[in-house]
């Protein structure tokens, strides 16, 4: 049997007058309307609960949020790590260009000076062109001084059964060098002496990646060998071997 006070139980419980007494009293009396109080009161509950949980997993996942940010490096995020690789690449990558410049502008500059050590070498000393040469040993040395920064130098890179027959002061490639006229009676041989100072701090940068190491090669007939030491560059041109020359070449840079 259908109770005429059922539709009112939910309204009665939300706005509170089921706690009235006429209430209490026809709650003790209808079985149909003690009911749907408790079906009332059991869905409130769960809501209730369902809405605490809610809560208690928002307070958990806004502490987690709080203790990773607190406890994170900034170099850990996505986006920095992604920062730090771009600049290592970068890095890399300057590195790279700038070794591959300076090799490429190394070997060119030195066939360049080598190209004009060969036209010295064929012009004054096998051409024995018209120039003057300093003999005299102290003239020798002020000039090894001022071009090289040693006045000994000369003597000391003399190749074995060689003696000084002449020195000067020359350009190859745009710069100044000591051109010096060896001979063993037979044979004559030039080396040239040049002291690399002052240079440009691009300049000394490219140079890390040039071979600087001695090394000989054939040049219009002749050979042509080369090395630098000490900031003291050395290129020697003689009619021998390309062995025999990187051997001399070799010797007299340990010599400088």
């Amino acid at each position: 049997m259908n109770c005429t006070y059922s539709d009112q139980v939910t309204d009665a419980y939300l706005s509170g007058e089921i706690e009235g007494p006429e209430w209490r009293t026809h709650l003790g009396k209808c079985p149909e309307c003690a009911a749907k109080l408790a079906a009332e009161s059991d869905f409130d509950l769960v809501i209730k609960h369902a809405v605490n949980e809610e809560r208690l997993q928002t307070r958990q996942l806004e502490a987690h949020v709080r203790n990773a940010i607190r406890n994170s490096s900034p170099w850990k995020s996505p986006v920095m790590v992604l920062v730090r690789y771009s600049v290592a690449a970068t890095a890399i990558f300057a590195t790279l260009l700038v070794a591959t410049f300076g090799y490429a502008k190394g070997r060119m500059d030195l066939s360049a000076t080598c190209g004009d050590a060969v036209d010295d070498h064929q012009e004054e000393v096998i051409g024995k062109a018209p120039r003057k040469w300093k003999v005299d040993d102290k003239d020798v040395q002020a000039l090894a001084q001022r071009v090289v920064g040693d006045p000994q130098a000369p003597q000391r890179v003399a190749p074995a059964g060689y003696h000084l027959v002449g020195a000067r002061v020359c350009v190859l490639h745009g710069k100044r060098y000591m051109h010096l006229d060896y001979s063993d009676g037979m044979n004559q041989v030039s080396l040239f002496l040049r002291h690399q100072d002052n240079q440009r701090f691009t300049t000394r940068v490219l140079s890390w990646f040039q071979n600087n190491s001695p090394a000989a090669q054939k040049v219009d007939g002749l050979t042509v060998g080369s090395v630098q030491k000490h900031d003291i560059a050395l290129v020697l041109v003689s009619a021998s071997s390309v062995p025999e020359v990187e051997k001399v070449v070799k010797e007299a840079g340990s010599r400088l």
